[in-house]
């Protein structure tokens, strides 16, 4: 059984979210999954023990999370030396995919990780968890872009079905791997 283990960031629930559906498909596959948040990850995480690694990390004013940087900052080598991914979530992923891509981009040649497979996906306009002040930038920005302005409520952009196609994807880089399932179990 291919163990993987997941570190991620994030600020408002959207990236957690998505990490755990990934896991869910990952244990589909036949997969032992260990996922922390990256401010809580236990020390002494035994990252070369694994035999995968799954990143993924929210993007906000224009940045990743500091701690998921200095994860994958500590341990670049191995990441490098293990099957891995990196998810990056960000808003500007749904109506400015360029630009989500450059923060992603950015990110990877700043730590000099090159995972096998890297993707950007549309994250969530959480305003009922935002302070004051962030809901009501958070709804200039999002009426010059056309999108809800609805503050009583959260507006979800993540394409699910994308999440899914990724982590099968995700779940092929193992196939070399014994105990590895054909076939997912469905989410």
């Amino acid at each position: 059984m291919s163990r993987v283990l997941m570190v991620y960031g994030s600020a408002y629930g959207q990236t957690e979210r998505i990490t755990w559906r990934i896991a869910a498909v990952l244990r589909g596959y036949g997969c032992a999954v260990d996922a922390y948040r990256g401010d809580q990850l236990p020390e002494g995480v035994p990252v070369a023990g694994y035999d995968a690694c799954v990143v993924a990390a929210s993007v906000l004013m224009g940045h990743h999370q500091s701690y998921v940087r200095d994860f994958v900052d500590d341990h670049a080598g191995t990441l490098n030396a293990l099957p891995s991914a990196f998810i990056s979530v960000c808003g500007a992923a749904a109506d400015a995919p360029r630009q989500a891509q450059e923060y992603l981009d950015a990110f990877l040649r700043e730590t000099g990780w090159h995972p096998h497979l890297a993707r950007s996906f549309a994250g969530a306009v959480s305003y009922t968890r935002y302070p004051w002040w962030l809901r009501r930038y958070m709804q200039w920005l999002s009426r010059r872009k056309g999108l809800p302005t609805d503050t009583t409520r959260d507006w979800d952009f993540t394409d699910w079905s994308e999440v899914d196609r990724f982590a099968a994807e995700t779940a092929k880089i193992l196939a070399p791997l014994p105990g590895r399932k054909e076939s997912p179990v469905e989410v």
